[in-house]
């Protein structure tokens, strides 16, 4: 069971050529329009900030004690004069600053705390961009700036000492390359055994895929003359083809460990909509002291249950929460939040000159939606914004909906529900989809396929990102409902059948290295095979899988191999069903699978058992041997411990009840003596930690029982029924009772994966046809609410599985 990613990452780290060949960099680590970064070690604690541009409050400050795992800590300015960006966090004594450039000169802000509050913007009456600070041998400050030139600061640091002058040439890259410009920028300093390192961005930033690169240079004195490195460029995207465009920018930090690493930005392949997002690359010191990048590095590792930034809002706070930014200075006064609402002024016409709150989006697959109430002489919607003249949406003033397809085209329909309204914005992969609705429940469709995939920086300037919010309109107050955020991509329904036999079931979902999919494996049952008598259709039957690169969307990629299976297996005989596959620590995969060693066409003639199995790149799988358990122990789950030890749990059928039990292990080999856990009616065990809670979902062919425990040890049986039970779904193939599933978390979202008997509803509940043997897999995202879970399949699915290499 893939219950953690963090099962997979630690696998990489033992695994000879997975790091060069799944390339665990460069890594994600600010997804979404996160440019310019600039990183601060404090101690253990790590600092980040990026162009704040026009949006208001700027300069967004990050938090990390990994490098990896990023919590938004503070919004240091509301006053934003031009577009402030490219800046520069740093420590000196005992005070943080952040210089950067906005408006055709540079300023300085600062606080005694991280957290502020900042100082006003302190013009410091200099021309050029991208300031870089330093502390010179001689114990002077100063910033190096654009063009290679560099400037004294005052000792207070907020103000210059003279005039700016010409420090630093640039690294000349080959001439037949393919940038956007010279435009040597972005100067990064850092000192280190005696050198003063610049890391400098070349090449343009945006433009074409090779435009942006990072370069390097060191020198003895703060003020140069600078050697430029023998490595140069440091990063540079070679090719269109590769997954990251236009990377650069990069500063370089240190972790308490001493391991180096340079942080950047870059566009991801055919995504400009979302800007520049932050990537992070090992990097190693060389004998004579230059850095290059270390592709030996083991992955850092990501937490599956960090959810970064919490985009939604239900306005139940008091201020609009730290997500939301505006377009141009930011007023309170022009918010209230009371009542879970959130009433927002007004003003202009359009979105182009409206009140607008943005969010951030991290991903191209998303959805956005929103209660709104308006009065007279006004309007409310919802928004993607790039900049005042491209966006789309949709708002409505009570009379019309107007669909905005872009700043200059749009068209209107009645709206029939009046003042109050809800609106939604689908958006996958920058098509998108507009729908309204009077109740939130049902919805109507007013546009679809409308492209915004034009609407970034390489059209139309900016440097900004195609970002999600809502808008008022006109002279009197819109008041907003819990907007929420989805993020991922439409799971159709069913979310896959199988080709061959029709028969998929018991799913297992798990990230492959290898081929950089999802693979899902899954028991095959023979429902094509209609001419078996009896119960043999689900007896020799193979392991199928599944691959998909968004969780979502499935396609067949053939069986998993089992080519040495022994007699007491039943050799090409054996009936596999409910594998669970997890990674472990000794660089194999492990699967602990049921086996029937024969075909029957009753149920409990061929006694069965549980098996373990490895293998090396998940497909060939190696016999191990069985577990010595009462016979017909079946449906083994397994999952990592916070202490890294495995439990195994399983039903064991003795004297035909349903009692679970678990064992231990340590290297998933050798496993423990089994300790009971409960006896409930049911099957196919699924245990996973989620919310504070240790969950059990359990299978007993009328839905899905589920239970909760605080230690993994007492469990308490969950009110209200079983979810998703016989009859309640309306989707396709999605009718009849939820069966043996599997969850998979990620950015603390989790996704219950299962399977149904279509044909086993109504007046053919009990027929045994093939409309009654195939059998779907299906996936529905659980909702967590006053200390239990639900799950609503008849709800659209949005599955965000994110690469555990990212």
């Amino acid at each position: 069971m893939n219950k953690c990613f963090l099962m997979i990452l630690c696998l990489m780290a033992f695994i000879p050529g997975v790091h060069s060949a799944d390339g665990g960099y460069p890594k994600v680590i600010l997804k979404g329009d996160y440019a310019d970064p600039t990183i601060l070690r404090d101690g253990n604690d790590f600092y980040m900030t990026h162009s704040a541009f026009v949006y208001a409050p700027g300069f967004l400050i990050w938090h990390s004690t990994d490098l990896v795992n990023w919590q938004p800590l503070t919004r240091t300015m509301t006053a934003i004069t031009g577009s402030a960006y490219a800046p520069d966090l740093i420590k000196h004594g005992d005070k943080y600053y952040i210089y950067y450039p906005s408006n055709g000169t540079n300023y300085v802000i600062w606080a005694d705390n991280i957290t502020g509050p900042w100082s006003s913007p302190i013009d410091l009456k200099t021309g050029l961009i991208d300031p870089g600070h330093v502390v010179g041998e001689e114990g002077k400050r100063y910033l190096h700036l654009s063009k290679g030139m560099m400037v004294e600061l005052t000792d207070n640091g907020l103000a210059i000492a003279g005039e700016p002058f010409k420090t630093y040439e640039g690294w000349q890259y080959p001439r037949d390359w393919e940038v956007e410009c010279f435009c040597l920028e972005s100067p990064k300093l850092t000192y280190k055994d005696g050198w003063y390192y610049m890391t400098s961005a070349e090449g343009g930033t945006a433009g074409p895929a090779t435009s942006h690169m990072v370069v390097s240079a060191r020198s003895r004195s703060a003020k140069g003359p600078w050697e430029n490195s023998p490595y140069n460029p440091i990063i540079h995207t070679y090719s269109a083809d590769e997954q990251w465009w236009s990377k650069g920018h990069g500063t370089l930090v240190d972790d308490a460990q001493g391991n180096w690493w340079i942080v950047y930005h870059a566009y991801e392949k055919d995504s400009h909509t979302l800007g520049r997002q932050t990537l992070i690359d090992p990097i190693k010191w060389t004998e004579d002291g230059w850095f290059l990048l270390d592709k030996d590095r083991a992955s850092l590792k990501s937490d599956p249950y960090f959810s970064g930034m919490e985009l939604s809002d239900d306005f139940s706070s008091d201020k609009p929460g730290i997500q939301w930014t505006t377009w141009g200075r930011y007023d309170e006064q022009n918010f209230l939040l009371e009542n879970n609402s959130l009433y927002m002024k007004g003003k202009g016409t359009t979105p182009r000159n409206g009140r607008l709150l943005l969010i951030t989006a991290p991903y191209k697959n998303y959805q956005i939606q929103t209660e709104v109430t308006v009065e007279e002489n006004n309007s409310g919607g919802l928004v993607l914004f790039y900049r005042d003249n491209v966006f789309a949406g949709i708002t409505s003033d009570g009379t019309h909906f107007t669909i905005y397809k872009s700043a200059d085209e749009k068209e209107e329909v009645v709206n029939k529900f009046g003042k109050h309204f809800f609106v939604k914005i689908i958006n996958q992969q920058d098509i998108c989809t507009i729908q309204v609705s009077g109740d939130g429940r049902e919805w109507e469709t007013v546009s679809e396929n409308l492209d915004v995939s034009g609407m970034h920086h390489n059209n139309h300037r900016g440097f900004f990102a195609l970002r999600p919010g809502i808008v008022a309109t006109g002279e009197q107050t819109v008041r907003f409902h819990d907007f929420k955020y989805t993020a991922g991509v439409l799971a159709p329904k069913p979310a896959f059948r199988d080709p061959v036999y029709d028969g998929a079931a018991d799913p297992v979902v798990i990230w492959n290295p290898f081929f950089k999919k999802w693979w899902m494996y899954y028991t095959n049952r023979r429902a094509t095979e209609t001419h078996l008598p009896g119960v043999s259709w689900v007896f020799k039957t193979p392991i199928g899988i599944a691959e998909s690169t968004d969780g979502a969307n499935w396609t067949y990629a053939g069986t998993a191999n089992f080519p040495e299976l022994p007699e007491e297996a039943g050799g090409e005989n054996a009936t596999l069903w409910a594998p669970d596959v997890v990674a472990g620590n000794d660089g194999k995969w492990h699967m602990y699978l049921s086996i029937q060693p024969g075909v029957a066409e009753r149920w409990g003639v061929v006694p069965g058992y549980i098996a373990h199995l490895v293998s090396g790149d998940m497909r060939d799988w190696q016999y191990v041997r069985k577990f010595d358990l009462p016979a017909g122990s079946y449906d083994a789950d397994v999952i990592r411990m916070p202490d890294s030890t495995w439990r195994m749990y399983y039903k064991d059928p003795t004297g035909g009840a349903s009692t679970f039990y678990y064992m231990t292990s340590e290297n998933l080999y050798d496993w423990s003596e089994p300790v009971r856990v409960l006896s409930q009616k049911g099957e196919g065990p699924i245990v996973f930690n989620w919310k504070d809670y240790y969950w059990m979902i359990l299978c007993d062919g009328l839905g899905f029982t589920t239970l909760r425990s605080a230690d993994a040890e007492k469990w308490e049986l969950q009110p209200g029924g079983k979810l998703m039970p016989d009859g309640t779904g309306t989707g396709i193939d999605d009718i009849p009772a939820a069966l043996h599933g599997e969850i998979v978390i990620s950015d603390n979202r989790a996704y219950l994966y299962y399977f149904t008997h279509p044909g086993r509803v109504g007046e053919d509940k009990n027929k045994d046809g093939f409309d009654q043997r195939r059998s779907s897999i299906q996936v529905v995202e659980l909702m967590f609410k006053d200390g239990w879970i639900s799950a609503d399949r008849n709800q659209p699915t949005f599955v965000q599985l994110n690469n555990p290499k990212e």
